[in-house]
């Protein structure tokens, strides 16, 4: 088999383990079984499974990060909420296609090997940091209303990790209805149309903030 075939291989099945024991649990030995080689072929690829699970972990944000597309305003371009919307459906189907790295992240337990919980907390921190990002072009865009975008990128990211906790926990979800849901929230929040259009004419904005709204 070709090398990187090889090398696909085994990081494809070390996720379905990693998913299944969680990180500290599973071994090299575990990995080598599953994917069939021998253990020095393995340190051919890897030389720990630490760099194994941390390039799964890049693998995650260089997959999100593809699929925030900048959102473009202007003529022959599509509408912007559109565009915001095909952003969610991406990010929403490789999260219901890749449960078994959703799972990695949310069930890794903290508290057993520091440098590998600061990789972890400097992941979601990127992601954070990718929203902002996201959240400050889309005021210069005059898409979404001034704010602390990095207080809001955390709200976001909090709430798309309960999200991605249940959906990696219940059976397939709708993706239509499900993007609709989120994109929805994300422009109007929860409030009532009526309760947005008194707070505008009183000082107050009428939409709740948007996100996803450009690539790295």
């Amino acid at each position: 088999m070709e090398r990187q075939a090889r090398r696909a291989q085994v990081l494809r099945h070390a996720k379905r383990i990693f998913a299944r024991k969680g990180y500290h649990r599973t071994n090299v030995a575990d990995i080598i079984g599953r994917a069939r080689i021998a253990r020095g072929t393995f340190y051919l690829y890897f030389q720990n499974k630490r760099e194994l699970f941390e390039e799964l972990l890049e693998e995650v944000l260089s997959e999100l990060t593809a699929r925030i597309l900048r959102i473009r305003v202007g003529p022959g371009e599509s509408d912007p909420v559109a565009q915001l919307r095909d952003n969610i459906r991406r990010v929403v189907e490789y999260v219901l296609d890749e449960r078994e790295l959703t799972d990695i992240l949310l069930n890794h337990s903290v508290g057993f090997d520091r440098e590998l919980d600061q990789r972890i907390r400097e992941f979601y921190e990127r992601i954070a940091a990718l929203i902002q990002r996201s959240l400050d072009l889309g005021i210069e865009m005059n898409l979404v209303r001034k704010t602390d975008t990095r207080a809001i990128a955390y709200c976001i990211l909090g709430a798309i990790k309960e999200v991605v906790g249940v959906l990696s926990r219940s059976p397939k979800a709708e993706t239509a209805a499900l993007v609709e849901e989120i994109l929805d929230f994300g422009l109007r929040g929860v409030a009532r149309p009526e309760l947005l259009e008194a707070a505008a004419r009183h000082g107050g904005h009428e939409d709740g903030g948007g996100f996803l709204f450009a690539r790295n």
